[in-house]
Protein backbone atom coordinates (compact mmCIF):
# COMPACT_ATOMS: atom_id res chain seq x y z
CA UNK A 1 0.00 0.00 0.00
CA UNK A 2 1.39 3.40 -1.01
CA UNK A 3 1.10 6.43 1.27
CA UNK A 4 1.20 9.81 -0.47
CA UNK A 5 3.65 12.44 0.71
CA UNK A 6 0.89 15.01 1.55
CA UNK A 7 -0.86 12.51 3.83
CA UNK A 8 2.43 11.51 5.46
CA UNK A 9 3.34 15.17 6.02
CA UNK A 10 -0.10 16.01 7.52
CA UNK A 11 0.04 13.01 9.86
CA UNK A 12 3.55 13.86 11.03
CA UNK A 13 2.59 17.50 11.59
CA UNK A 14 -0.49 16.48 13.61
CA UNK A 15 1.54 14.29 15.99
CA UNK A 16 4.12 17.07 16.33
CA UNK A 17 1.48 19.63 17.32
CA UNK A 18 -0.01 17.26 19.89
CA UNK A 19 3.43 16.61 21.38
CA UNK A 20 4.13 20.35 21.68
CA UNK A 21 0.73 21.32 23.08
CA UNK A 22 0.47 22.47 26.69
CA UNK A 23 -2.11 19.98 27.94
CA UNK A 24 -3.76 21.20 31.16
CA UNK A 25 -5.26 18.26 33.08
CA UNK A 26 -8.68 18.54 34.68
CA UNK A 27 -8.02 18.84 38.41
CA UNK A 28 -10.10 17.02 40.98
CA UNK A 29 -11.51 18.98 43.97
CA UNK A 30 -9.03 19.67 46.78
CA UNK A 31 -10.66 17.05 49.00
CA UNK A 32 -8.97 14.42 46.81
CA UNK A 33 -5.44 15.90 47.06
CA UNK A 34 -4.36 13.00 49.29
CA UNK A 35 -6.18 10.32 47.32
CA UNK A 36 -9.71 8.91 47.30
CA UNK A 37 -12.13 10.35 49.84
CA UNK A 38 -12.39 8.48 53.12
CA UNK A 39 -15.46 6.31 53.65
CA UNK A 40 -16.46 8.16 56.83
CA UNK A 41 -19.92 7.01 57.92
CA UNK A 42 -22.76 9.55 57.78
CA UNK A 43 -25.59 9.41 60.30
CA UNK A 44 -29.07 9.67 58.75
CA UNK A 45 -32.12 7.92 60.12
CA UNK A 46 -34.51 5.86 57.99
CA UNK A 47 -36.98 8.71 57.50
CA UNK A 48 -34.24 11.09 56.32
CA UNK A 49 -32.85 8.52 53.88
CA UNK A 50 -36.26 7.87 52.32
CA UNK A 51 -36.91 11.62 52.06
CA UNK A 52 -33.67 12.19 50.14
CA UNK A 53 -34.47 9.26 47.82
CA UNK A 54 -37.91 10.72 47.05
CA UNK A 55 -36.46 14.18 46.35
CA UNK A 56 -33.86 12.73 43.97
CA UNK A 57 -36.59 10.70 42.25
CA UNK A 58 -38.60 13.88 41.69
CA UNK A 59 -35.62 15.32 39.81
CA UNK A 60 -35.49 12.21 37.60
CA UNK A 61 -39.17 12.51 36.81
CA UNK A 62 -38.87 16.23 36.00
CA UNK A 63 -35.95 15.85 33.61
CA UNK A 64 -37.73 13.04 31.76
CA UNK A 65 -40.59 15.46 31.12
CA UNK A 66 -38.15 18.22 30.09
CA UNK A 67 -36.55 15.95 27.47
CA UNK A 68 -39.87 14.68 26.14
CA UNK A 69 -41.54 18.08 25.62
CA UNK A 70 -38.72 20.64 25.95
CA UNK A 71 -37.48 22.51 29.03
CA UNK A 72 -39.57 25.57 28.20
CA UNK A 73 -42.79 23.53 28.30
CA UNK A 74 -42.23 22.54 31.95
CA UNK A 75 -40.63 25.78 33.19
CA UNK A 76 -42.09 27.15 36.42
CA UNK A 77 -42.37 26.77 40.18
CA UNK A 78 -43.93 23.56 41.51
CA UNK A 79 -45.07 22.91 45.07
CA UNK A 80 -43.31 19.94 46.66
CA UNK A 81 -44.29 18.13 49.85
CA UNK A 82 -42.65 15.01 51.31
CA UNK A 83 -44.22 13.03 54.14
CA UNK A 84 -42.32 10.03 55.49
CA UNK A 85 -43.09 7.73 58.40
CA UNK A 86 -40.29 5.31 57.53
CA UNK A 87 -42.47 2.21 57.76
CA UNK A 88 -40.97 -0.69 55.80
CA UNK A 89 -43.18 -2.34 53.16
CA UNK A 90 -45.89 0.35 53.41
CA UNK A 91 -45.27 2.67 50.45
CA UNK A 92 -48.28 4.92 51.04
CA UNK A 93 -46.74 6.09 54.32
CA UNK A 94 -43.73 7.49 52.38
CA UNK A 95 -44.68 9.90 49.61
CA UNK A 96 -43.71 12.99 47.65
CA UNK A 97 -46.42 15.17 46.12
CA UNK A 98 -45.61 17.52 43.24
CA UNK A 99 -48.26 20.10 42.32
CA UNK A 100 -47.89 21.93 39.01
CA UNK A 101 -48.43 25.72 38.85
CA UNK A 102 -52.10 26.56 38.48
CA UNK A 103 -53.24 23.01 39.27
CA UNK A 104 -54.48 21.15 42.35
CA UNK A 105 -54.06 17.48 41.37
CA UNK A 106 -50.66 16.28 42.63
CA UNK A 107 -48.27 13.86 40.99
CA UNK A 108 -47.39 11.31 43.69
CA UNK A 109 -44.42 8.99 44.14
CA UNK A 110 -44.25 6.41 46.92
CA UNK A 111 -41.17 4.68 48.35
CA UNK A 112 -40.36 1.75 50.57
CA UNK A 113 -37.12 0.72 52.23
CA UNK A 114 -36.07 -2.90 52.45
CA UNK A 115 -34.46 -4.29 55.56
CA UNK A 116 -30.82 -3.10 55.56
CA UNK A 117 -27.96 -5.42 54.70
CA UNK A 118 -25.38 -4.89 57.45
CA UNK A 119 -22.53 -5.45 54.99
CA UNK A 120 -23.68 -3.85 51.72
CA UNK A 121 -26.20 -1.15 52.65
CA UNK A 122 -29.87 -0.58 51.87
CA UNK A 123 -32.24 -0.84 48.89
CA UNK A 124 -35.26 1.40 48.22
CA UNK A 125 -38.00 1.08 45.61
CA UNK A 126 -39.99 4.00 44.19
CA UNK A 127 -43.27 3.86 42.27
CA UNK A 128 -45.76 6.31 40.82
CA UNK A 129 -49.19 6.17 42.48
CA UNK A 130 -51.05 6.77 39.19
CA UNK A 131 -50.58 8.44 35.81
CA UNK A 132 -50.38 12.21 36.27
CA UNK A 133 -49.18 15.36 34.56
CA UNK A 134 -46.25 17.67 35.16
CA UNK A 135 -47.88 20.82 33.84
CA UNK A 136 -49.32 19.44 30.57
CA UNK A 137 -46.86 16.55 30.14
CA UNK A 138 -48.37 13.15 30.91
CA UNK A 139 -46.12 10.79 32.89
CA UNK A 140 -46.96 7.18 33.73
CA UNK A 141 -45.33 4.02 35.07
CA UNK A 142 -42.51 5.81 36.88
CA UNK A 143 -40.55 3.32 38.94
CA UNK A 144 -37.07 3.18 40.38
CA UNK A 145 -34.58 1.32 42.50
CA UNK A 146 -32.13 3.13 44.77
CA UNK A 147 -29.09 1.67 46.50
CA UNK A 148 -27.10 3.37 49.24
CA UNK A 149 -23.93 1.92 50.72
CA UNK A 150 -23.41 0.97 54.36
CA UNK A 151 -21.63 4.24 55.21
CA UNK A 152 -24.35 6.36 53.50
CA UNK A 153 -21.71 8.06 51.33
CA UNK A 154 -22.68 6.70 47.88
CA UNK A 155 -26.14 6.69 46.30
CA UNK A 156 -27.12 5.15 42.97
CA UNK A 157 -30.60 5.33 41.44
CA UNK A 158 -31.97 3.74 38.29
CA UNK A 159 -35.46 4.84 37.31
CA UNK A 160 -37.72 4.67 34.27
CA UNK A 161 -40.91 6.32 33.08
CA UNK A 162 -43.27 6.49 30.12
CA UNK A 163 -43.70 10.10 28.95
CA UNK A 164 -46.02 11.52 26.30
CA UNK A 165 -43.90 13.65 23.93
CA UNK A 166 -44.65 16.63 21.71
CA UNK A 167 -45.52 14.30 18.83
CA UNK A 168 -48.28 12.76 20.97
CA UNK A 169 -46.34 9.48 21.17
CA UNK A 170 -45.41 7.87 24.49
CA UNK A 171 -41.77 6.81 24.86
CA UNK A 172 -39.73 5.07 27.59
CA UNK A 173 -37.07 7.09 29.43
CA UNK A 174 -34.30 5.74 31.66
CA UNK A 175 -32.46 7.72 34.35
CA UNK A 176 -29.13 6.67 35.87
CA UNK A 177 -27.64 8.58 38.80
CA UNK A 178 -24.54 8.28 41.00
CA UNK A 179 -23.98 10.73 43.84
CA UNK A 180 -21.35 11.04 46.56
CA UNK A 181 -22.24 12.47 50.01
CA UNK A 182 -19.77 14.00 52.45
CA UNK A 183 -20.13 15.96 55.68
CA UNK A 184 -18.37 19.28 56.12
CA UNK A 185 -16.78 20.20 59.49
CA UNK A 186 -19.23 21.19 62.22
CA UNK A 187 -19.70 24.83 63.20
CA UNK A 188 -21.46 25.13 66.57
CA UNK A 189 -24.59 23.00 66.20
CA UNK A 190 -24.70 23.34 62.40
CA UNK A 191 -23.30 20.89 59.89
CA UNK A 192 -23.61 20.66 56.12
CA UNK A 193 -24.07 17.47 54.14
CA UNK A 194 -22.94 18.02 50.54
CA UNK A 195 -23.46 15.79 47.56
CA UNK A 196 -22.35 15.82 43.93
CA UNK A 197 -22.20 13.52 40.97
CA UNK A 198 -23.64 12.94 37.52
CA UNK A 199 -26.80 11.59 35.95
CA UNK A 200 -27.68 10.42 32.46
CA UNK A 201 -31.01 10.24 30.66
CA UNK A 202 -31.79 7.82 27.83
CA UNK A 203 -34.72 7.58 25.46
CA UNK A 204 -35.72 4.19 24.04
CA UNK A 205 -32.42 2.75 25.30
CA UNK A 206 -30.09 5.36 23.74
CA UNK A 207 -28.27 8.01 25.83
CA UNK A 208 -29.43 11.56 25.12
CA UNK A 209 -28.57 13.90 28.00
CA UNK A 210 -26.03 14.23 30.80
CA UNK A 211 -26.64 16.20 34.00
CA UNK A 212 -24.40 17.66 36.72
CA UNK A 213 -25.85 16.75 40.13
CA UNK A 214 -25.31 18.84 43.26
CA UNK A 215 -27.00 18.98 46.66
CA UNK A 216 -26.52 20.60 50.05
CA UNK A 217 -28.35 19.87 53.27
CA UNK A 218 -28.27 21.71 56.59
CA UNK A 219 -28.21 19.59 59.74
CA UNK A 220 -28.96 21.32 63.03
CA UNK A 221 -28.50 19.38 66.27
CA UNK A 222 -27.99 16.27 64.14
CA UNK A 223 -31.28 16.54 62.19
CA UNK A 224 -31.95 17.63 58.61
CA UNK A 225 -33.53 21.08 58.48
CA UNK A 226 -33.16 22.18 54.86
CA UNK A 227 -32.26 20.39 51.63
CA UNK A 228 -31.38 21.94 48.26
CA UNK A 229 -30.91 19.71 45.20
CA UNK A 230 -29.79 20.97 41.81
CA UNK A 231 -29.33 19.41 38.38
CA UNK A 232 -27.91 21.21 35.35
CA UNK A 233 -28.00 19.92 31.79
CA UNK A 234 -24.44 19.51 30.44
CA UNK A 235 -25.09 17.62 27.20
CA UNK A 236 -28.24 18.48 25.24
CA UNK A 237 -29.93 20.91 22.90
CA UNK A 238 -30.53 23.81 25.31
CA UNK A 239 -29.89 24.82 28.90
CA UNK A 240 -32.14 23.34 31.57
CA UNK A 241 -31.89 23.49 35.36
CA UNK A 242 -34.02 21.76 38.00
CA UNK A 243 -33.78 22.91 41.64
CA UNK A 244 -35.64 21.63 44.70
CA UNK A 245 -35.42 23.82 47.81
CA UNK A 246 -37.20 22.40 50.84
CA UNK A 247 -37.35 22.89 54.59
CA UNK A 248 -38.17 20.19 57.11
CA UNK A 249 -40.72 19.89 59.86
CA UNK A 250 -40.84 17.03 62.37
CA UNK A 251 -44.14 16.38 64.11
CA UNK A 252 -45.23 13.75 66.61
CA UNK A 253 -48.46 11.84 66.39
CA UNK A 254 -50.98 11.42 69.18
CA UNK A 255 -50.82 8.67 71.79
CA UNK A 256 -53.47 6.77 69.86
CA UNK A 257 -51.16 6.73 66.84
CA UNK A 258 -48.32 5.41 69.00
CA UNK A 259 -46.49 8.72 68.80
CA UNK A 260 -44.58 7.58 65.75
CA UNK A 261 -42.43 10.29 64.19
CA UNK A 262 -43.54 11.76 60.87
CA UNK A 263 -40.85 13.50 58.84
CA UNK A 264 -41.95 16.18 56.38
CA UNK A 265 -40.37 18.46 53.79
CA UNK A 266 -42.16 21.36 52.14
CA UNK A 267 -40.70 23.47 49.39
CA UNK A 268 -40.51 24.36 45.73
CA UNK A 269 -39.21 22.68 42.60
CA UNK A 270 -38.12 25.24 40.01
CA UNK A 271 -37.44 24.33 36.37
CA UNK A 272 -35.71 26.99 34.29
CA UNK A 273 -33.44 27.44 31.27
CA UNK A 274 -30.55 28.65 33.46
CA UNK A 275 -26.94 27.97 32.47
CA UNK A 276 -24.89 25.52 34.58
CA UNK A 277 -22.62 28.24 36.01
CA UNK A 278 -25.40 30.69 36.93
CA UNK A 279 -25.69 31.18 40.70
CA UNK A 280 -28.81 30.27 42.62
CA UNK A 281 -30.72 33.33 43.91
CA UNK A 282 -30.72 31.98 47.50
CA UNK A 283 -27.49 30.00 47.40
CA UNK A 284 -25.84 32.13 50.09
CA UNK A 285 -28.68 31.58 52.53
CA UNK A 286 -28.04 27.92 53.28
Amino acid sequence: MKISLPILFATTLGYSLIAQADLVPLKAPSMFDKGPAAMTAINLNNEEQISLILLDSALDLAKSAALATGCESVEGDYSVEVTVEGVNNKPKTNAIKIVSPGKTEPLILNAIAEEPDSFHGKVFTINQAKSSKLKETLISEFSGSAHINRELTLLSIQSSAIVLGQNNISSPYLNLRLKHFYEEPKSDNRQYLSGWGFASLSKEGFPVNKFWVRSKALKTDGQLKRVVLQEDLLIGFSACRIVIDSATDIKKKTDEQEKQKSFAFKGTMTISKSQPNENLPKANQI
